[in-house]
């Protein structure tokens, strides 16, 4: 759940941005996990699913391996991109800036870090 003012528009990373509406101050919690807002889908539920509706669970939800869910956010956090050098910091349950950021900034984070599956085959190495 995203505790900042934000909104979504095109990114010059991939297609749509999550961006900071305000200032953030480096070390601020920027999201954390809310059980009762967040979505967990079991990863045998993919199975029951459309190939589209996977396809958006793939792109856009981080895997938690221990639990074997993926957790998807029902607010911006979806249309957060990857950087290598990213914006937020994750910290398990909550995700932190990373420095100072601006309003305008690009909120992102390291996808090997949030653990987002991508391709189709990535699900497979997760299944097996």
């Amino acid at each position: 759940m995203l505790l900042v003012s934000h909104h979504v528009k095109p990114s010059c990373i991939h297609g749509l941005g999550l961006f900071t509406s305000e200032f953030i101050s480096a070390g601020t919690i920027v999201w954390r996990h809310e059980p009762k807002f967040d979505t967990d889908i079991p990863l045998r539920a993919l199975g029951e699913m459309p190939k589209e509706l996977i396809e958006t669970v793939l792109m856009h939800a981080e895997y938690i391996e221990e639990l074997q869910v993926f957790r998807l956010g029902n607010d911006g956090d979806i249309f957060m991109n990857h950087s290598d050098m990213p914006s937020l910091i994750d910290k398990g349950d909550r995700m932190i800036a990373a420095r100072d950021l601006r309003p305008g900034t690009e909120l992102t984070c390291d996808y090997s870090d949030v653990n987002v599956v991508r391709y189709w085959d990535d699900l497979q190495k997760i299944a097996a």
